[in-house]
């Protein structure tokens, strides 16, 4: 044998070293990858940490209830007010599993919201998001204040978000490298999340359109000039049909509509002038654009063969004519999406209808919704919203938006190609915006919805924050020790600055209440004007560094230094908040993003008769009366008690042996009733739920004439409706001069960092009434059991027997 020629032992060895490979890489792990093991630590501790100690919101409960009938064998049928099936058959799943409760109640919506987190891991290639993008990504997605609070908060846009995310990821991947997984996981994706949310309608369109620019843009561009021409056309018959006094389309009845009413409002609907004028402008554009197409298609030569020799390796033309010749991919991908979006939506099959209300009746609902507009919230909700928890994701879009376009110019008029990455990032500026756009334009605006905005510009801020951390690699290691010290100095002085302007402001407006007026009010400290002005030298000092070493040649490769201890300052800004909002203060409503809250007391309640019930009947028999207004969360919360009662709105007389306790909500209880139980019973107030003063806050920011309630429109001013576009604008002139003030500087810091409202939180009160013989047994078993909140710290003062003071 020769000895050039590897015998059978080497070989052996040769097999060995390669098997042990993988080992070796666990042993000694890169510095990315120690890094995604502590994002995946953190997101799984942030995510479920203390996960059921809050009390069930509203919607919750009703999510949770309906849930766990289903998991009891009860059945599930959809309906479009509580949206998809995906979030029921999930918590079905975790009560089936883990039992049912506060806490496995949220534990789907934390495991999505750890996949969320984790998911940018997946577009680290270098067209998309880069490695350290990636990973920056995932770190703003973990200290995101709104998406750690809704990971753990059992609504469906935490699902409908994540799914959006992975098929928006499948997209991206296959556009980069036409593989088939990457077909078949858009397509299985796509069905899933739209068993999630009806705001996946807009992700789709959001897809579907940017996929159609960038085609036309690649291979057609005379059908950007065909659309533009045929949207132009439309919006003027729009404008005509408004001189002549057209009346607008037909209003759909969503609400519990009737099979006469859902076939008269379709007739009415397509033989209304708008849509005929619509259908004819769109068969217009169609029958132009096709023929314009033709033209540029050799004779029998298919789509697909066409997109392959028009557009260029790599781009999103190609990789759409890659697809339409997969039809395995396609067969398999649809094949798996349907059958989930089928067997969610029929419960299973035992549910056929939940086919047509998945589709045409949640279209149908939730296009309705928008001129209720439930909430009454205004236009500028998410815009005054997102700056308070979401700086880095907002300065990020905005960055982006400004780049974005500045690249695309620069190219259009110097004709040359624009990157990959370039395209990745159009597409999360597109996404932001348009999200952003419908959410501010629909009728119903809910906190919740925010991280719909918020995920796509967290990606986006990921994008450039990876951009910048890879450039100060590369410098850092070409730079001399001085040059080094120099460029740490200058971001250690940045944060310095930024936690000296903090402190200050924060002191300076620490002052004394004033209880003049009734209500303690927040003041500054004394002669303190000047103070305050002097305050902000410490940022003003710490923008004109970042603007002098952008400007400056010979200090420009120090601006990154400068950026990152503002970016430091940002993320240290936003665990603050999260860590406030989420665990500190996630049951009282001290926040836009709490928007409304069951209250604490209802938990404690709940324990208190656990154990009254324990005592009395040695389990959980114990009779219960409630009514509408107490009937969530107490439909979930009172699930344990079999011999649990709802009488509705009136209880008009008692049994010859009445209830132990009757729970009743101030909004229905008359006097009559009131006096009928007392002569039995003891009463103590409690409140239900309660939620943030919005009128003292935010609404006063501008002038809203698009609300149908005329005293919502305008809380600036004492003028009436109707209002012009010049009076929205001089509505935010004067909120925007109005800033200058010291007093309003003041408030407004406080109200952002530490969430002091100037108004008292609102709230929906219910009366307890436990009869008499059972008050003295109540009273031993609290004092036994230590309260778990301070609000609980003494046991509540019953009904006509409050103190002074």
């Amino acid at each position: 044998m020769s000895f050039s020629e590897p015998g059978p032992t080497t070989n052996t060895v040769a097999n060995r070293l390669t098997m042990l490979q993988p080992v070796r890489r666990l042993l000694r792990p890169t510095v990315e990858q120690l890094a995604y093991v502590i994002v995946t630590l953190l997101a799984i501790l942030t995510r479920f940490w203390d996960l059921g100690s809050r009390a069930l919101h509203h919607d919750e409960s009703l999510h949770t209830y309906f849930s766990w009938v289903y998991e009891q064998g009860n059945g599930y049928i959809h309906h479009p007010m509580m949206h998809g099936p995906s979030l029921f058959h999930l918590d079905a799943l975790a009560y089936l599993l883990l039992g049912s409760s506060d806490w496995s109640s949220r534990v789907p919506a934390a495991l999505f919201g750890v996949v969320l987190v984790l998911s940018p891991a997946l577009l680290r290639g270098e067209s998309l998001l880069g490695r350290w993008g990636a990973l920056a990504a995932s770190a703003f997605l973990l200290i995101s204040p709104s998406i750690l609070y809704f990971s753990r908060f059992i609504r469906h846009d935490i699902f409908a978000v994540t799914a959006t995310v992975l098929l928006f990821i499948c997209v991206l991947r296959y556009v980069e490298r036409p593989a088939r997984r990457w077909l078949v996981g858009a397509l299985i994706t796509g069905g899933f999340m739209l068993t999630t949310h009806e705001v996946t309608f807009v992700s789709l369109f959001i897809l579907v359109t940017f996929l159609a620019l960038a085609i036309a843009a690649r291979v057609a561009p005379v059908l950007l000039a065909t659309s533009g021409l045929a949207v132009t056309a439309f919006g003027g018959v729009l404008v005509l049909f408004e001189r002549l006094g057209v009346p607008g389309l037909p209003a759909i009845p969503w609400e519990n509509p009737s099979a006469d009413a859902i076939i008269s409002f379709t007739i009415r609907l397509v033989t209304h002038p708008i849509v005929l004028a619509g259908l004819a402008v769109l068969l217009l554009w169609a029958l132009w654009s096709w023929r314009l197409l033709v033209h540029r298609k050799a004779p029998g030569e298919s789509w697909s063969a066409w997109l392959h020799r028009a557009a260029p390796e790599g781009s999103i033309a190609r990789a759409v004519g890659y697809a339409l010749t997969d039809r395995t991919g396609q067969a398999w991908g649809l094949a798996v999406g349907t059958a989930l979006f089928v067997v969610l939506y029929t419960s299973l099959f035992t549910n056929m209808g939940g086919l047509a209300s998945g589709t045409f009746g949640a279209l149908g609902y939730w296009l309705g919704q928008h001129g209720v507009q439930r909430g009454e919230q205004p236009w500028f909700y998410y815009l005054v919203m997102l700056p308070q928890y979401e700086p880095i994701a907002v300065t990020g879009f905005l960055v982006g938006l400004v780049a974005t376009g500045w690249s695309g110019i620069r190219a259009l008029f110097g004709g040359h190609e624009l990157s990959p990455p370039w395209r990745t990032q159009a597409f999360l500026v597109y996404w932001s915006a348009v999200m952003f756009a419908v959410l501010s334009w629909a009728g119903e605006k809910m906190p919740w919805l925010v991280i719909h905005i918020v995920v796509p510009m967290c990606l986006l801020a990921g994008q450039f924050a990876g951009r910048l951390l890879e450039r100060s690699q590369s410098r850092w290691h070409t730079w001399s020790p001085t040059q080094r010290r120099i460029a740490f100095a200058l971001g250690t002085v940045t944060l310095a600055l930024l936690a000296q302007w903090f402190l200050a402001m924060a002191w300076v407006t620490a002052g004394p209440f004033d209880t003049t007026s009734g209500l303690p009010q927040r003041t500054t400290r004394a002669d303190t004007t000047l103070v305050l002005r002097l305050a902000w030298v410490p940022m003003l000092s710490a923008l004109v560094l970042l603007v002098a070493t952008a400007i400056d040649r010979r200090w420009r490769s120090y601006a990154g230094a400068v950026t990152l201890g503002f970016l430091t300052g940002a993320l240290l800004f936003q665990i603050h908040a999260g860590w406030r909002v989420t665990y500190r203060e996630g049951d009282v409503p001290r926040d836009m993003l709490i928007y409304v809250q069951t209250a604490p007391h209802v938990i404690q309640l709940i324990r208190d008769l656990e154990r009254l019930s324990l005592e009395l009947t040695g389990g959980m028999n114990l009779e219960i009366w409630y009514d509408s207004g107490t009937q969530w969360p107490m439909n979930w919360y009172l699930r344990e008690f079999p011999n649990r009662r709802y009488f509705g709105t009136t209880l008009s007389n008692l049994p010859e042996h009445p209830p132990p306790v009757v729970l009743y909500s101030l909004e229905y209880l008359r006097p009559e009733t009131d006096a009928l139980l007392r002569s039995q019973y003891t009463a103590y107030d409690y409140p239900m739920r309660w939620w943030y003063p919005e009128e003292t806050t935010y609404r006063a920011f501008a002038i809203a004439p698009e609300l149908k309630n005329p005293a919502r429109q305008n809380l600036q001013t004492d003028e009436l409706p109707p209002f012009t576009l010049g009076d929205v604008l001089r509505s935010i002139w004067r909120s925007i001069s109005s800033a200058r003030e010291p007093d309003q500087q003041a408030k407004l810091f406080r109200l952002v960092a530490f969430r002091e409202l100037p108004s008292p939180i609102g709230s929906y009160r219910f009366r307890v009434y436990v009869r008499n013989d059972l008050v003295p047994t109540l009273r031993e078993l609290r004092l036994e059991q230590p309260r778990l909140d301070p609000v609980w710290a003494a046991p509540p003062v019953p009904v006509g027997k409050e103190t002074a003071g």
